[in-house]
């Protein structure tokens, strides 16, 4: 390839109306397909517009736009030009964590969805491929991630790599299931299209289309990190739903650990071979990967023993020993990678390299398999965490925990392994003096639960312990070995959503992904008929409120409140008891107003408001159409307030009475007042009666 933009017209000349971009939507229907000859005019205009705002060769754009056809032509006009881009991630970027990627990079403008048509105008068309194109972040053990600064030849020889590898032709079609933020989407989207393939983009990844979205969109292969494997092992339904459209021949796995036993599973179950590969950011990608061409006894063995397969082409791969001695078969070491994929440096210029190999921080060794080096990775000795795919810092976990919690004196974070996604955050706290260490932690999971600016969801520790500052193992010049305590912890942490406990039960948030999700909406809408809602509306509900479930002995959800958190107030909108049975709703003829209603509840005659007012609230308003749909109460709600709650006490009763206390002591911890958004239940079964 002489230079990007001479490729893509060379594409254009070859076939003009074949198809390269198809941007479909969530179900991988395609809404708009864009030939190769209207690519190269989309890029052309691009790179016009991009000249028109004052960019030249060696300036540096952010990127801060959702994943679309879109983004791949503002990058690839931007490449063709000279100008480098750092893509942002909307979802995780933290307000500091943005400012910062901006001010080290160099960022001079950020471009949001540009808007162009028609454009024309003289471009300077970089010669070759020498130029620095693109700079990605990546969290490394310091609290800010770091640069990696690459050239458009180092992602073209990546990408060359990977074609060669997956053996990618024309009539491919890539389906993209990772953020085009992330270095995987965005070499693999280059891979695909120098050979020629085209390119399916949806919205994003999802569990429970993922299947369907494959086969709407045609797509021959897919890139996914293991949390992905692990989520479709269970989708057999939707897998069965589109057997027969699927063209889905293979799929390219890493970015992660992988779990050896769920690859395995995957492709027996669904018969898509899975090919692990192997490598960085800094490496444009990747470094090594199974190979294609293995008999089925081979292939069958290195899924098992977890193999991150043979080096690319392009690298020189080795296992060195601290001193940078070149290691043997069968001798742990760290990954060491020369080659022309691997990045120029970092943009604050931090240490990456000795005697010209990139050191990877990932220990492994290799052994021979019919005649060729194939690698096995044995873990990391960098202390960042990769959940299910992306990097997290410690550090950065760490300083924001001080900055939820006034309570925490020191906070280690340490990576936990976890079913979903490999390995997720967890935390071990070190409390400051004097502090009631089960209050504290119930601020800080209650914090942490319903959103605090300091950490994305996703940086959101998963799993905590308490320690003592003395337990905590250090080096002599006072650093805590991570290595050391994460074995120490291990076993002993318990989860966020864990948040207190009574002699009959155990109080836990239910979240999307929780094992009770699906009791807990089978429950909602046993208590709340007929206001009952389906799988889509009850995750939205899930993810809106923190529900709290009571978990009996048998390990049985028996209730569950849900309630929102914001500011000073903690607001319940929904109580069930799993004893609750429900009673026929008879019609009413004339609905009455609001008077009638209360005095109907002043006199005592609904069973919910008596519940109510036996753990001490006091009504505050009737609210007519409040919940227009609700038969039983004729639409009607009520705004009730509870009293401050007293000192921490045993809990007991009922589990409804037991889950408001519960909610009265979160209240308490975070200095926040409890209101209720109830129903008056009992109203068209007490007028009916009436009359």
């Amino acid at each position: 390839m002489k230079n990007f933009h001479d490729h893509l017209r060379l594409l254009a000349n070859k076939s003009p109306e074949r198809v390269a971009l198809l941007e479909c939507d969530v179900r991988g229907v395609v809404q708009k397909e864009i030939t190769r000859a209207a690519l190269l005019n989309q890029v052309e205009e691009c790179a016009t517009h991009l000249a028109n705002l004052g960019l030249r060769a060696g300036d540096t754009v952010a990127l801060d736009m959702e994943a679309s056809t879109h983004l791949l032509i503002i990058s690839w006009a931007a490449w063709s030009t000279g100008i480098i881009t750092v893509p942002l991630d909307l979802k995780r970027d933290t307000p500091e964590i943005r400012v910062f990627k901006l001010k080290v990079g160099g960022v001079i403008r950020t471009l949001h969805k540009e808007e162009w048509s028609g454009l024309a105008g003289a471009v300077s068309w970089m010669p070759d491929l020498s130029h620095e194109t693109l700079i990605l972040f990546t969290s490394g053990t310091t609290a800010h991630p770091k640069g990696a600064r690459l050239t458009l030849q180092n992602l073209i020889t990546n990408a060359e790599g990977i074609i060669d590898w997956l053996q990618i032709q024309e009539d491919d079609c890539f389906l993209v299931e990772l953020p085009l933020h992330h270095i995987n989407s965005t070499t693999f989207c280059l891979a695909s299209l120098i050979a020629g393939a085209s390119i399916a983009i949806p919205p994003s990844y999802s569990n429970s289309h993922f299947f369907e979205q494959a086969a709407n969109s045609g797509a021959t292969l897919t890139s996914v990190v293991p949390s992905i494997i692990f989520d479709q092992l269970s989708r057999t339904k939707e897998f069965e739903a589109v057997r027969g459209r699927l063209q889905l021949n293979r799929i390219q796995l890493g970015s992660a650990p992988v779990v050896a036993l769920d690859a395995i599973e995957f492709t027996e179950k669904f018969s898509i071979p899975l090919y692990q590969g192997y490598g960085q950011t800094e490496t444009a990608l990747r470094v090594t990967g199974v190979p294609m061409d293995l008999k089925p006894n081979q292939y069958t063995e290195v899924v098992a023993e977890n193999s991150i397969g043979t080096p690319m082409p392009w690298a020189q791969v080795e296992i060195a020993d601290p001193l940078g001695r070149i290691l043997g078969e069968g001798q742990e070491g760290e990954i060491v990678v020369k080659g022309p994929a691997v990045m120029q440096g970092y943009v604050g210029g931090e240490s990456a390299f000795r005697d010209g190999n990139f050191l990877t921080g990932d220990i492994g060794y290799w052994k021979e398999i019919g005649g060729k080096r194939f690698f096995f990775l044995k873990g990391r000795s960098k202390e960042i965490i990769i959940k299910g795919g992306v990097n997290v810092s410690p550090v950065a976990v760490e300083n924001a925990l001080k900055r939820v919690s006034a309570d925490v004196e020191q906070a280690y974070v340490v990576g936990v392994p976890d079913t979903r996604y490999g390995e997720d955050v967890g935390a071990a706290i070190v409390w400051k003096e004097g502090i009631d260490t089960l209050q504290a932690f119930r601020r800080l999971k209650l914090i942490l639960l319903t959103g605090h600016e300091a950490l994305s969801a996703y940086e959101t520790p998963k799993y905590f312990a308490t320690m003592h500052a003395e337990e905590l193992p250090m080096t002599s010049t006072g650093k805590v070995q991570r290595t050391i305590l994460r074995k120490t912890l291990e076993g002993t942490m318990e989860s966020v959503y864990e948040l207190m406990q009574s002699a009959e039960y155990r109080f836990v948030v239910i979240a999307t992904q929780s094992p009770f999700a699906e009791a807990s909406h089978a429950l909602h809408n046993h208590c709340w008929q007929p206001l009952v809602k389906n799988n889509v509306e009850y995750k939205a509900f899930l993810v809106q409120y923190v529900t709290l479930g009571a978990i009996d002995k048998n390990g049985v959800l028996a209730g569950q409140v849900a309630f929102s958190y914001i500011g000073t107030e903690i607001r319940c909108v929904s109580i069930c008891s799993a004893a609750f049975k429900p009673k026929a709703i008879p019609k009413v003829k004339k609905t009455p107003d609001v008077e009638t209603v209360r005095q109907y509840l002043r006199e005592g005659h609904d069973a919910v408001m008596n519940f109510h007012t036996r753990l001490g609230a006091e009504l505050v308003e009737v609210i007519p159409q409040g919940r227009p749909q609700d038969r039983s109460s004729l639409g009607y709600t009520m705004l009730l307030r509870y009293p401050s709650a007293p000192d921490p006490q045993e809990q007991s009763g009922p589990v409804a009475s037991q889950l408001i206390q519960a909610v009265r002591t979160l209240a308490r911890d975070v200095g926040a007042e409890v209101t209720a958004v109830s129903r008056p239940g009992g109203l068209a079964a007490y007028l009916a009666r009436e009359r």
